[in-house]
């Protein structure tokens, strides 16, 4: 029996490295036991970790995040009862939207985890300042070459990890020459992930290869002027994805960035800040080049021949964003301009013949422009308060450009036209968000904070545009043209208690959504033509809320016992309390370690409830989903100056479990269910030099 491999030892092998900071700019505090309720910041790391599948495996050792399996990579983060693009994902600064409409690579799987410093999670919205939306949450994956390129010379870190069971191998390189006012930094990983086995030691087809490769060129002309220039290359080659109507044989990833920093010590601008951005993914996936195809059905003229398809697509998204800071009569401005398009493009083909004829178009050349002007305050108040207050608009133009082109089955036109009576037109949204938040030290190691929060979520390519057609109608997937932008209210209150030994801390929320964007099945609601159980695409309202705690107690100076919990309630109001679908169970962990001169060793048990509470009508459910835990062991060895050696064993008791989130197919848009890894054996062997 067997189960995942998650990574959630890193504050066990990370005991005095890990970080979580306050964004207000309020409390900071740099030290093992600290928790902020709202935001979780796990530093360094590279030095903390043993290998993850991707960026989303990574952030589920984060206290409140969940996430779906859809198979070895792309793993997709749960904050809040959101995902998607309710959260916002940023690598280095940058926005990625991923090529594949069925989400096969979302944000965080581009991020190749061994080559950021650094982690952050804003729990709810936080900050204006790194986009629209975000009404989950914001992750920021960052680099910091900057700090490396201090210590002048050539210097660096390598890295080699194996498992038995999924990754069998990941080999990084990581080097950086540094000079008086230039520096150099290239970086490389190799990653082979064979199929794992779940905890009933039956296969699960998760398989893939990763490569990457980037060059990072910084000038330093003064002590405070910066400019950087990062070229990367991702390439993803035979990923497997169970129960999926497909696989993919190839997905390429060219990432390019620009910014440029400075400070100045007169006038009005104290810091500016201009980053700008391009990411280009070519994304291919079929179902023959790494399986064997289905074969028509005896009732087809093409009986008992191969059913051949693939869907060729592309994504480029393109930005920047120019920050300001001020600080005038004591308070603390930061204000700019965000700017991002997007463009999408998608066909699925039938390859009967050898040649594509396009059956579809998936994404019909769909263009997402967003421009948002923000600025936001911190002011500081009596008696160790702090006020954060800010504004932000945005103006989004979205138009697709293929809709009429016709393909061997229905135009994207036609297809809306159907189920919603009405085709495409250009849509432009003005948006405006707003935070105002409260933090006070009540006594000496006691924090409250408060929150408000209006936040405005435009949707994405597939919500809007997206064009499965399919002759049979359940197998059908047609986005709404005329879909309104989510409409986000919230409110958070929380508390944090330090001491020596002690850390503690609680936070509820909720959310009122309007314009809630629900993926759906097509019953004849308002608005929906057909009832045919299509898949389509509808506003709704909506109420999420749950309640987070964290803890850690310093029992001995090396003994550490700590842990979480994290519950979220999610309904559709519209129709008469329905739950949201995909919403995790309570769900948790209890860790215990213990430190000494150079080596620490630990255990973890991670656990969810049972989940019953679903949506009935959502064909994103696959059903109710049985409560599990699992049994981490872990230790971490530092060699000499040069050396550090790790192992552990994930899911010690080899439980087979799943998690309660699901993801549906392309082909089928029936959700499945993927088991997690069994038991698996991990070493980490890393040098820096």
């Amino acid at each position: 029996m067997k189960t995942t491999t998650t990574l959630l030892w890193v504050a066990a092998c990370c005991a005095t490295q890990i970080t979580f900071a306050d964004q207000l700019p309020a409390i900071t505090v740099t030290e093992s036991v600290t928790i902020n309720p709202n935001t979780s910041a796990p530093d360094n790391i590279n030095r903390s970790r043993a290998t993850s599948a991707d960026g989303g495996e990574f952030l589920r050792q984060i206290p409140g995040v969940s996430m779906s399996r859809f198979g070895g990579r792309g793993l997709e983060p749960i904050v809040r009862g959101q995902s998607q693009t309710r959260l916002n994902i940023l690598l280095d600064n940058a926005y990625v939207h991923g090529g594949c409409p069925n989400r096969m690579d979302p944000p965080a799987s581009w991020a190749a985890l061994e080559t950021y410093e650094k982690v952050t999670l804003l729990k709810g919205v936080q900050s204006l300042i790194y986009g629209a939306g975000g009404s989950g949450g914001t992750v920021l994956f960052e680099r910091d070459t900057r700090s490396l390129a201090e210590d002048q010379g050539i210097h660096g870190r390598t890295a080699a990890t194996t498992a038995d069971n999924g990754i069998q191998s990941d080999l990084l390189a990581d080097l950086l020459a540094a000079g008086d006012k230039q520096y150099l930094r290239l970086i490389g990983e190799y990653k082979d992930a064979k199929n794992y086995k779940d905890g009933a030691d039956q296969e699960v087809r998760s398989a893939f290869h990763h490569k990457q490769g980037g060059m990072v060129l910084g000038l330093t002309p003064t002590t405070n002027r910066l400019f950087e220039l990062t070229i990367e290359k991702n390439d993803f080659s035979d990923a497997l994805y169970p129960g999926a109507g497909m696989d993919s044989p190839r997905e390429q990833g060219n990432f390019y960035r620009f910014r440029y920093k400075d400070r100045y010590s007169h006038g009005l601008v104290s810091r500016l800040s201009l980053e700008t951005y391009l990411n280009d993914i070519d994304h291919l996936m079929d179902n023959f080049s790494l399986r064997t195809p289905p074969v028509y059905p005896a009732s087809h003229p093409k009986a008992g021949n191969p059913m051949k398809r693939n869907a060729q697509t592309t994504s480029k998204t393109s930005g920047g964003r120019l920050l300001l800071v001020s600080n005038h009569a004591g308070d603390h401005w930061e204000y700019g301009l965000n700017i991002e398009h997007r463009h999408r493009d998608a066909t699925l083909n039938n390859l009967d013949s050898g040649v594509a004829k396009t059956l579809s178009f998936l994404w019909p050349d769909v263009t997402v422009e967003q421009t948002g002007l923000f600025a936001e305050a911190t002011h500081p108040l009596p008696q160790s308060g702090r006020l954060k207050y800010g504004l932000r608009i945005d103006r989004v133009r979205a138009r697709a450009r293929k809709t009429d082109n016709q393909p061997i089955l229905k135009t994207a036109n036609q297809a809306y036209q159907i189920y919603y009576g009405h085709e495409a037109r250009d849509q432009d949204e003005t948006n405006i968000g707003a935070l105002l938040r409260f933090e006070r030290t009540l006594t000496p190691g006691i924090t409250f904070f408060t929150g408000l929060s209006r936040s405005i979520r435009t949707a994405d390519a597939t919500e809007r545009y997206i064009n499965k057609w399919a002759p049979k109608a359940s197998l059908r997937w047609i986005g709404n043209p005329a879909i309104k932008p989510e409409k986000h209210h919230q409110i958070d209150i929380g508390l944090m208690r330090q001491q020596s030994r002690t850390t503690l801390s609680a936070s509820a929320y909720l959310d009122k959504v309007s314009d809630y964007i629900l993926r759906d099945s097509a019953r004849g609601q308002t608005g929906i033509l057909q009832t045919d159980n299509a898949d389509i695409y509808r506003n709704i309202d909506a109420d999420i809320h749950g309640v987070e705690l964290e803890g850690k107690i310093h029992t001995t100076d090396r003994l550490d016992l700590s842990g979480d919990l994290a519950w979220v309630h999610a309904t559709n109001t519209t129709d008469h309390d329905r739950p949201l679908p995909q919403i995790p169970p309570l769900n948790g962990k209890i860790q215990l370690d213990f430190s000494g001169h150079g080596w620490n060793i630990g255990a973890r048990a991670r656990f969810a409830a049972q989940q019953n509470r679903i949506d009935p009508f959502s064909k994103q459910e696959v059903g109710k989903t049985p409560g599990w835990t699992a049994v981490d062991i872990y230790a971490n060895h530092t060699i000499g100056e040069t050396f550090n050696l790790r192992v552990g064993i994930d899911n010690l008791l080899d439980r087979t479990y799943a998690e309660h989130a699901s993801r549906a197919n392309l082909l089928d848009p029936n959700a499945i269910r993927v088991n997690e890894p069994g038991r698996t054996i991990w070493l980490k062997l890393a040098a820096e030099f």
